[in-house]
């Protein structure tokens, strides 16, 4: 998968194929909500293990019963590239 940034166009079109992310500071961001701490810290870990299926790796921030999922590409000068919407999506498609 390229790491080439995505431009403003592309990034619109695939987050409107990924229902909640958001595009802020060249990151794609979303936040999920569970029923307690250890829903969320599962969460967390099942995502964990997208990442290093896929080798690259999102920040993930756990707080209480929420979980927060924050991409960006790194070797793409950190901004939105393919392998971000490719995980938003794979990270939806585990937590929704």
């Amino acid at each position: 998968m390229s790491d080439r940034p995505l431009t403003d166009a592309e990034i619109e079109l695939a987050l409107s194929e990924l229902p909640g992310w958001t595009h802020a500071d060249d990151r794609l961001e979303r936040e999920w909500t569970f029923d307690g701490h250890l829903p969320a810290l599962a969460a967390a870990t099942g995502v964990g293990l997208l990442n290093e299926r896929r080798n690259h790796h999102a920040d993930l921030i756990v707080r209480y019963n929420r979980l927060k999922v924050s991409t960006t590409t790194h070797s793409a000068g950190n901004k939105i590239s393919a392998k971000d919407t490719d995980l938003a999506k794979a990270v939806s498609d585990l937590l929704d």
